[in-house]
């Protein structure tokens, strides 16, 4: 997949110019969260702060690990003009890994 990073073991990342999709592999409905920003400046911030993010998940437990992460990028973004589309992809994970390039 080109630009796919697996940033942790339920999650893996695309970029796409100032568009980032953040696919939630392990959650029932397999979410897609695909974050659209005004400018190089937001979409480089938030591409740093997933990479901190990915730092401090290590401890944090596993079973609230998908929600800290979605609460994190919510209070993140809370003051950056940015638009949020939330999709459920298909229920196997290898389905829903293959539609981030959709």
């Amino acid at each position: 997949m080109p630009n796919f990073k697996l940033v942790a073991p339920y999650c893996g990342v695309r970029k796409y110019d100032k568009r980032f999709f953040v696919n939630y592999l392990e959650t029932e409905e397999n979410i897609r969260r695909e974050y659209i920003f005004n400018t190089d400046e937001d979409a480089s911030n938030f591409s740093h702060a997933l990479e901190n993010l990915t730092a401090f998940m290590k401890n944090v437990p596993i079973r609230k690990k998908e929600a800290y992460h979605q609460e994190f990028l919510d209070l993140l973004l809370r003051e950056v003009d940015h638009k949020l589309n939330v999709r459920a992809n298909p229920v196997e994970p290898a389905a829903a890994a293959s539609a981030i390039e959709a």
